[in-house]
């Protein structure tokens, strides 16, 4: 098979494929044999029928484009990873000529290519991810959120505070109107968590029990309920109970109680160690992160929306598939997550436009930095995704030439060597969380 590649304007290619005369009628032959052997001719076994015969019941015609289809699907794979074309659209080959027996056959395909986009500068390669390490003001961060967890709560006689808890009653009106469920009898209360507008809590902030406190305020855009958005509500509030939290005192007491520890200094020694792990086991994934996404800023040229959408099409099938796999089905997700389908379409498309971008800009570094993939290099990939096993490596690097898969294979060793640049290059900084 011959094949040659010319440049046409833009990011477009044409490719010109022959088939030599001998894979043209091997394939001839092939085509009469999987339509014989589906007839059912009286005088002959399935397959056996001579050619006249299957062209009088089927047409020459039909076995022809049938092998002509065949010629160029395989033909074309087989190009397409011999010339390491990485196209980004299906190929237009226009108005074939019919194969003739005994002939070589020549078609031509234009293709879009990946564009090459370029990079901006690799000057001043820095980075800040939080430290692998947890201090001090984590850990008590963490022993905190404990104690706020094992809390009582306690009926003071004081009004109430920013961060108390109420026993309320209420009746509610947007715009002078009641409104389903606008009453509510002795509720308890939380303040200070964002559970209901600013004006809400301030107007409970100290009062105290057995006294009244009205709220109003125009509902925000961010209500759950947008028919109401920009009215007035209006909430006439009865206090019943003020109750203050009251967190247990840190001491060993509190170790046995939370963790079986014998002594405080014991359970914050594991907390300390529980946030160390958890640190590590995710610095270098935030390294890589906060190196790709400088790397992004510095690319130059747009991601071809074709792309975009293609990669955002098929990440969506294969969420939809992984929350069925787990029993869910995705109306059933929406439903739980309050997400509609146009957000979840959208962040999805968000994350396929990330994702192009940071591969888009480890072919500019490759490029860049004179980094090639080697046929030994393909051979190894190849061999990974068969568990080592030669003999089905060659079979699937067959089966890739012939698909046309194989630039998507040295496409991803691209990545993975830009990658392993970047993060021996990149410099990176620790900072303590706020």
């Amino acid at each position: 098979m011959q094949t040659s590649v010319e440049r046409l304007e833009g990011d477009r290619v044409r490719l010109t494929v022959t088939v030599p005369a001998a894979d043209v009628d091997a394939e001839i032959a092939n085509a009469y044999a999987r339509i014989g052997a589906k007839l059912r001719i009286p005088g002959f076994r399935p397959g056996k029928a001579p050619r006249p015969v299957v062209d009088t019941h089927v047409g020459k015609e039909t076995v022809l484009t049938e092998a002509q289809e065949e010629i160029v699907s395989n033909a074309y794979g087989r190009a397409v990873s011999e010339n390491d074309i990485r196209n980004i659209s299906q190929p237009d080959v226009g108005e074939l000529d019919v194969i003739v027996p005994g002939e070589d056959f020549t078609f031509t395909a234009e293709l879009q290519l990946r564009p090459e986009l370029t990079l901006s500068g690799l000057d001043d390669l820095k980075v800040s991810v939080p430290a692998q390490k947890a201090s001090d003001r984590e850990i008590d961060a963490q022993i905190e959120y404990t104690r706020e967890r094992f809390a009582t709560l306690e009926t003071v006689e004081a009004a109430a505070g920013e961060n108390d808890f109420a026993l309320i009653s209420f009746t509610g009106t947007v715009d002078g109107e009641p409104y389903e469920g606008n009453v509510v009898d002795k509720y308890l209360y939380e303040l200070g968590r964002g559970l209901m507008p600013a004006e809400f809590d301030a107007a409970i902030v100290g009062a105290s029990a057995g006294t009244e406190a009205v709220a109003e305020f125009v509902v925000p855009d961010t209500s759950s309920n947008d028919e109401y958005v920009g009215k007035t509500a209006r909430f006439e509030i009865t206090v019943h109970e003020v109750k203050s939290k009251v967190l247990p005192e840190l001491n060993d007491e509190f170790a046995t109680s939370v963790g079986g520890f014998d002594t405080l200094e014991e359970y914050r020694a594991d907390v300390r160690e529980k946030l160390d792990s958890s640190k590590e086991s995710g610095h270098a994934r935030a390294v890589e992160n906060a190196a790709l996404a400088l790397l992004v800023a510095r690319l130059e040229g747009e991601v071809p929306e074709e792309l975009v959408q293609g990669r955002s099409r098929s990440m969506f099938r294969d969420f939809a598939e992984s929350i069925e796999q787990r029993g869910v089905e995705l109306g059933q997700y929406l439903e739980m997550t309050g997400t509609t389908p146009d957000r979840l379409e959208a962040d999805i498309t968000t994350e396929a436009r990330t994702r192009l971008a940071e591969e888009f800009a480890l072919e500019a570094l490759f490029r860049t930095q004179g980094l090639t993939v080697s046929d030994r290099d393909v051979d190894e990939a190849v061999r990974e995704m068969v568990k080592g096993d030669d003999a089905e490596a060659e079979r699937m690097k067959s089966t890739l030439t012939t698909n046309g898969a194989l630039p998507i294979v040295r496409e991803q060793i691209m990545h993975r060597k830009a990658l392993k640049w970047l993060m021996d290059a990149v410099e990176v900084t620790e900072e303590e969380q706020s």
